[in-house]
């Protein structure tokens, strides 16, 4: 804290104006600041709606149009706030979400609900998601899923 702050603070003749000090203080460093905030509030936002409507289909540029950015500017946000493209952090959320619905009730689970269109690509995206080591150890899961959506 800037000394001239602290010496404003000690001379101010009551507590109260004293807490308005600090906090004009404090308020002006998060203001300066508030900028940085935007693109992580724009990319939870985006990551809350897909996680709640199971919408991993959205384009991009969709996800882009309604905070008034473009595509590039999402892209960018995406890195800097999960380290990860936008289409690869929806993968993970999207195979995640699946792949917990599908230990919790296999029974009612459909790939469709994800945006899988076929078997072969959930199963592509879970052997990638799981690595190649761990699907051989869902492979008995998988063929039973299989057989279980033929009917």
């Amino acid at each position: 804290m800037e000394q001239a702050v602290i010496d404003k603070a000690k001379k101010a003749p009551s507590f109260d104006e004293r807490v308005e000090v600090i906090s004009e203080y404090f308020q002006s460093i998060i203001e300066k600041y508030s900028g940085s905030w935007e693109p992580i509030r724009i990319v939870s936002e985006i990551l809350q709606h897909c996680d709640k409507k199971n919408d991993f289909i959205t384009p991009v540029e969709d996800h882009a149009a309604r905070y008034n950015i473009s595509a590039r500017t999402l892209q960018r946000y995406f890195e800097t706030t999960t380290s990860l493209s936008s289409k690869k952090a929806l993968q993970i959320m999207r195979i995640r979400k699946a792949v917990e619905h599908l230990v919790k009730t296999p029974a009612d689970f459909n790939y469709t609900i994800y945006g899988y269109y076929d078997h072969s690509h959930f199963y592509k995206h879970l052997k990638q998601f799981l690595g190649n080591s761990s699907s051989h150890t869902m492979e008995p899961h998988i063929k039973l899923l299989e057989l279980l959506h033929k009917d």
